[in-house]
């Protein structure tokens, strides 16, 4: 039973959006839902919040979405 609170498991350490989308980007992804994807098997102990954090750090820089070409 005290397995599930062992100390390597309490140990997570956040990584920054950044390289989490350098991380995602190495695999191009073709959509938003690929790149989630990959987040989520890249970081698999890593919160939620800060995937999609990636993610919108990832859009931000590349100013549009994947596969969709921006008309402003």
């Amino acid at each position: 039973m005290g397995q599930a609170l062992k100390a390597d498991r309490l140990s997570y350490v956040p990584a920054d959006p950044a390289s989490m989308a350098a991380r995602v980007m190495e695999f191009a992804p073709a959509t938003d839902a690929e790149a989630l994807k990959l987040l989520r098997t890249s970081f698999p102990d890593c919160p939620l919040s800060a995937r999609v954090a990636a993610l919108d750090f990832l859009l931000r820089k590349r100013g549009r979405r994947f596969g969709v070409v921006s008309t402003r």
